[in-house]
């Protein structure tokens, strides 16, 4: 396989971190995104894999509300994996603040990088089910027994499964970016819920501490 410069938001996450694993032992050059890069603590497990790999993993710091911040991480790349995303799964607080606006404008502001950037020839977007299904209510209201990735979801909203609706409107953000140029192509990937081992020793996720709540019989 040709050797690529692979960019990957949120590269510490549950998810992110096993797709850098598997680009380092491909042998390409990885660029990760972390918010702070003098913690190397959250990030030090890809810093190993990578030297036992035939890959280079290079960290550049990067903040979803943050215009420009993906400029550098961006420029040169062939590919852009966008894995960074809220992950919280009650709609207690402050939703907006706390799970749309990173997610859209930071699918928004990330795409706005690419396009700066003429190297990159596609955007591979981690979305979710969610972004198609949110309720059983959303099949009965369109008369579906089936659902598949030209449906969206149509019920939830800022006060009603916020996450799912983050998905919802993070990934339609990034197709109507993606119509207004020719550069790079669109590749959406729709996850359910991820479950197995996690290469880091975290457990402030999500999708960790759901795993562990499984494990104490919590549900």
């Amino acid at each position: 396989m040709k050797k690529n410069i692979v960019t990957v938001t949120g590269g510490t996450g549950y998810i992110a971190s096993w797709i850098v694993k598997d680009l380092l032992e491909l042998g390409h050059t990885v660029r990760i995104t972390v918010r702070d890069k003098s913690n190397i603590g959250k990030y030090q497990h890809l810093l190993d894999i990578e030297k036992n790999s035939t890959g280079t993993l290079e960290v550049f710091e990067a903040n979803l509300l943050s215009s420009g911040s993906f400029d550098n991480a961006v420029k040169g790349a062939n590919y852009v994996i966008h894995t960074a995303s809220p992950f919280f799964l009650d709609d207690k607080g402050d939703t907006k603040a706390k799970l749309i606006d990173p997610a859209v404008n930071g699918t928004k502001n990330l795409l706005e990088s690419v396009n700066k950037s003429s190297s990159v020839k596609r955007v591979v977007l981690t979305s979710s089910l969610a972004a198609i299904y949110g309720d059983n209510q959303d099949m009965v209201n369109q008369n579906l027994e089936t659902l598949d990735e030209s449906i969206w979801n149509t019920t939830s909203s800022l006060t009603h499964n916020a996450y799912s609706y983050s998905k919802t409107m993070a990934e339609k953000a990034a197709w109507e970016m993606q119509k207004q140029q020719d550069s790079w192509d669109l590749v959406t990937i729709h996850p359910g819920f991820v479950m197995g081992p996690s290469l880091t020793k975290r457990v402030d996720s999500t999708s960790i501490n759901t795993i562990l709540r499984i494990v104490r019989g919590e549900f």
